[in-house]
């Protein structure tokens, strides 16, 4: 995909045609994107520890999924084309265990949570040997868990919640802004609504579509996003675009899309089971969907003011809207018109954030991150192969010689829509700067951006002349993490690596970021200023990559005069040190932002170095 900077200059030309056919106001809005770094939390019936208050739900929404251990449902968990040969003994201890559970319920309606300590604490016989559940739950991979989980799930109705054999109406999980706890994450889904609002016009709702392509279950959170953004003020469809739809599209039957195999392909492609059995309306929707074709769908999103991207796995977002070819879909390619145009806004947390980054800058492709740790990248390097699946070190199913946590990327990168550098997100919290940092050094990539969780960086393509190619502001509960590369010197290979001079900011609520002829520039907020603290301890702190640690030592260092700290990740004596310093372009700002009655403290810094290299 070509830059937007090239798109902007092509299709404002013809922007009063394009207004005209759509009724579109010309200019664009303040912000097109926003890219969330995942972690968002939303006060729901199905999660009322996110609720300001635990009555927020009535008895007519979804609290839960609810399974069923019948021997139905546990015949089907045999299948051995599932488990392999290799697995064999996995798959007759969990059958024998739940077999076990199964003569004790009769058949009763329990949660997942319920169902989890069940298996944990049961024990049977099986060959004159005692199997234990707790050791045979941890045994299982994500994939085989999974499996089970989708075999003994039921569809939740109100009369089975009364214990009741009649079959119902499938109730839905609601969401309530008004009492969430999290107000950062209130404030980002309304800050969404706000901007579609913006495209839309003063004349009528907004039209927002949710896609869950990403999920591996992409029913599960389809009733909580429509009832979430309805309740922020827009009008809501789900856009079932997914890899399992896209697969049915270019397989032919006849002169027909193979619809009627959408089930298999929930299975070949999401590695998802029984989906018609839980959700029979949302699946009927997809057939339908799937059964009108592209041009439906593409008509579909040229209606709509904004779209939303769910979170989960980016390979499954790839499926979703690109072709076996690399090619761009034609769903895709809407997408991309419209952007560029200022007629739509695109959202994603999680892993569709991660799966918007790709096209080229400054001549170079922009990869997208796939997996991997801090520890693994530092240790081992990148590799540009499909990730591996979760799990695969219990069953040994890896691939190409990684492990579970190996840092992969695909150089051919993501859906193209953010052409600036890599996304990486739940950045601080699962202590990513690592594995940005070495994805950024193999690759030969300028720009890397961390976003952290319950945070948005918001993008926005200015059509002034001489105006940057991109402008973007940061909204939310913490920051993102910005690395630059232009500098930075690194010798040796492997775990022999050594990075030194990387730049990198950490730029909070309010502080903007525009690009122009390939230099990045940095503003801190109007309400920040430089730290007092005339202090200035040691620094250090072991385990830097685990938790947020990284963050907490770069924050103390950002609030006090010290011009370094030190910092080590090392597992069984092999690992990094982290030098994190100062330099005389470094600068440091801090502030305090009121929020609902309570106060957050930020600080924001420019051009601290960073330093890797391998413990001696």
């Amino acid at each position: 995909m070509k830059s937007l900077g090239f798109y902007l200059s092509a299709t404002l030309l013809a922007c009063s045609v394009s207004a005209a056919s759509t009724g579109r106001e010309t200019s664009l809005p303040e912000y097109s994107m926003l890219l969330i770094g995942g972690g968002l939390q939303a006060c729901s019936s199905a999660n009322t520890r996110y609720c300001s208050a635990a009555d927020t739900f009535s008895a007519t929404a979804k609290s839960a999924d609810l399974f069923v251990l019948s021997a139905e449902n546990i015949a089907n968990i045999a299948d051995a084309g599932f488990w392999g040969a290799e697995r064999v003994i996995e798959q007759q201890r969990t059958l024998a265990l739940l077999e076990f559970i199964r003569s004790r319920l009769d058949n009763e309606l329990i949660s997942e949570r319920e169902l989890a300590r069940l298996w944990r604490s049961a024990e049977t016989e099986m060959d004159g040997i005692w199997v234990s559940g707790r050791v045979n739950y941890n045994e299982l991979t994500e994939r085989e868990l999974n499996f089970v989980h989708d075999q003994l799930q039921v569809m939740v109705t109100a009369e089975q919640l009364k214990n009741s054999r009649r079959s119902g109406t499938r109730l839905k999980e609601f969401a309530n802004l008004a009492k969430a706890k999290d107000e950062f994450s209130v404030e980002i889904y309304r800050k969404i609504v706000e901007l579609a609002q913006q495209v839309a016009g003063s004349h009528r709702k907004p039209r927002l579509l949710v896609v869950t392509a990403s999920a591996r279950d992409p029913f599960a959170e389809v009733d909580l996003y429509i009832n979430l953004f309805t309740e922020a003020g827009a009008e809501v469809s789900w856009l079932p675009v997914n890899a399992a739809y896209q697969s049915a599209q270019q397989v032919k039957s006849g002169n027909k899309s193979s619809c009627d195999a959408l089930p298999q392909y929930l299975v070949t492609e999401h590695r998802t089971y029984q989906r018609s059995r839980v959700y029979p309306d949302l699946m009927q929707q997809l057939q339908r969907f799937c059964q009108a074709g592209t041009a439906a769908a593409v008509e579909q999103i040229r209606k709509a003011d904004a779209i939303f991207f769910n979170g989960d796995e980016q390979n499954l977002m790839l499926k979703a809207f690109r072709l076996e070819d690399g090619s761009a879909s034609e769903e895709l390619k809407q997408i991309e018109r419209m952007l560029s145009a200022g007629q739509i806004i695109v959202a994603g947390t999680g892993a569709a954030a991660a799966a918007m980054a790709g096209g080229s800058f400054l001549g170079k492709r922009i990869p997208m991150i796939l997996t991997g740790d801090s520890y693994s990248a530092m240790q081992f390097g990148a590799f540009d192969l499909p990730a591996p699946q979760p799990g695969c070190d219990k069953d040994q199913s890896c691939s190409n010689g990684l492990a579970e946590k190996h840092l992969t990327f695909s150089a051919k990168g993501g859906l193209g829509l953010f052409n600036w550098g890599t996304i990486d997100t739940h950045l601080s919290e699962l202590g990513r700067q690592g594995r940005l940092i070495r994805l950024l050094n193999d690759t030969q990539t300028r720009f890397g951006f961390g976003i952290d969780e319950a945070t948005a960086l918001l993008v926005g393509f200015a059509d002034a002349e001489n105006a940057p190619q991109v402008k973007m502001s940061v909204l939310g509960a913490a920051g993102v993490y910005v690395v630059d590369t232009q500098a930075l010197q690194s010798t040796g290979e492997g775990k022999a690596t050594v990075i030194k001079q990387v730049s990198t900011h950490y730029l909070t609520r309010g502080d903007a970021i525009e690009i122009k002829d390939g230099v990045l520039r940095t503003r801190f907020a109007a309400w920040k200023f430089a730290p007092s603290n005339m202090q200035a301890p040691m620094l250090a702190s072991g385990d830097l990559f685990e938790r947020d640690n990284y963050k907490q030592l770069a924050h103390l260092l950002c609030l006090t005069q010290s011009r370094q700290a030190e910092g080590k990740a090392v597992k069984v004596g092999q690992g990094q040190h982290i030098s994190l310093y100062k330099d005389q372009l470094s600068y440091a700002r801090q502030g305090i932002y009121p929020m609902q009655g309570k106060e957050v403290q930020y600080c924001s810094y420019r051009n601290f170095r960073v330093d890797i290299q391998p413990v001696q």
